[in-house]
């Protein structure tokens, strides 16, 4: 995000707020629950949406520094090991021994090693996923060439500080994949230069839309968060733009954005007039704060359950050493908290819709006029998926 859009994003908030409007799409849209609880629908998700295009796994200061690693429990039970090799190049391995398949690291274990070592027979492994070492390889495993048994590599790439992953290992991850809106945007927010504060992991008992959804509307703020964000917000307002495919930013204005038509235009600073939001494929949405990011990792585990990964991202030691003050390690805990506890107003949420969606008593949902950016996310969806109106009407 360059000035000049950070000053236009500002007005368009500003003179929707003063006409008492938000963003609308031009109609009432109407889905059929069947695409938050069939398991056809969920199979159909895999195939075309999570195997079948790039993918957002997580940031790349997740792993900063030559070693360092992160085993990620990710789709259909794949097990993906993200490390930075010797080299300073981030890869995404699948997190298996090459010998009979043990996981070399625990799913949510993080660290630095300068190899990897089964725990089954002790085949050892690189940093870069080369077979390093096996005990008695030339005796015992003849015939077998070990310039071939590295970690199976996933293709990979890193834009703009985040890590994507392709799980058809025959295809890439384009170097052109964000719109230069959307690079623009991780400057912006000096993606690159974010530090790892605290993890979070669970598992919420709704279709990851349903949460996802959730994130990108700003109708319940007054009411699902009306003690946490609502005091805050400028309630039911919000933009939002898209580049193509499952990207896109939204702004939701605070209070503070009030005070800028009294402001000279050099003063206004939307990190402190407004959260932003980024999503990033269906797998990893980022909230912009005024002075942390939580980058929210979604993994679809069935059609009733996802598993969230709440990351907060935050600016190193204010005084350049390597550990944080005691006030700044106070305010990261608040703030990791307090995501947290806003998240978990729309998970609960989310699980009730999810139960309700499966117990049969509803079978449609609604967006309004006003929810548009759920309208732009189920085309973007309904296109990914390749499905037309015929063929909902017939699953439906």
């Amino acid at each position: 995000m360059d000035r000049t859009t950070e000053i236009r994003l500002i007005k368009a908030e500003l003179e929707l707020k003063a006409r008492g409007e938000t963003q609308y799409h031009e109609s009432t849209q109407t889905h059929s629950t069947e695409r938050y609880i069939s398991a056809q629908w969920f199979a159909r998700e895999q195939q075309q949406i999570f195997r079948g295009q790039p993918l957002a796994i997580g940031s790349a200061k997740e792993v900063p520094n030559p070693g360092d690693y992160l085993a990620l429990d990710w789709l259909d039970g794949v097990s993906l090991l993200m490390v930075r090799g010797e080299d300073n190049q981030v890869r995404v391995f699948a997190n298996a021994c090459r010998h009979r398949n043990a996981r070399l690291v625990a799913n949510g274990e993080s660290g630095c090693k300068k190899k990897f070592i089964c725990p089954y027979h002790a085949w050892t492994y690189g940093t870069e996923g080369n077979l390093a070492g096996a005990p008695d390889f030339e005796r015992g495993f003849s015939g077998l060439d070990k310039e071939k048994l590295g970690l199976i590599e996933f293709p990979s790439r890193v834009i703009g500080g985040i890590v994507f992953v392709h799980m058809d290992r025959e295809q890439q991850v384009p170097e052109d994949l964000l719109a230069e809106e959307m690079l623009s945007g991780m400057r912006y927010l000096d993606i690159e230069n974010q530090r790892v504060y605290k993890r979070r992991s669970y598992v919420i008992k709704a279709n990851w839309k349903i949460l996802l959804e959730g994130g990108i509307e700003a109708y319940h703020f007054n009411v699902a968060h009306k003690h946490t964000l609502a005091p805050f917000f400028l309630g039911n307002l919000s933009t939002w733009e898209s580049w193509g495919g499952l990207y896109m930013r939204m702004i939701l204005p605070k209070k503070p954005m009030l005070e800028a038509p009294n402001l000279p235009e050099a003063q206004w600073d939307m990190r402190k007039m407004a959260n932003i939001i980024y999503t990033l494929s269906p797998t990893v949405l980022l909230l912009a704060q005024p002075d942390n990011i939580s980058l929210i990792r979604m993994v679809p585990l069935s059609a009733g359950e996802t598993r969230i990964e709440e990351v907060l991202l935050v600016d190193g030691p204010q005084d350049g050493g390597a550990e944080w003050s005691a006030d700044e390690l106070k305010v990261h805990e608040t703030n990791h908290n307090l995501v947290n506890k806003i998240l978990m107003e729309d998970w609960v949420l989310g699980e009730t819709i999810q139960a309700n969606m499966q117990s049969g008593v509803v079978n449609e949902i609604h967006f309004g006029r006003f929810e548009s950016a759920l309208t732009w996310l189920h085309d973007e969806y309904e296109r990914a998926m390749e499905i037309n109106p015929t063929m909902i009407a017939r699953q439906a």
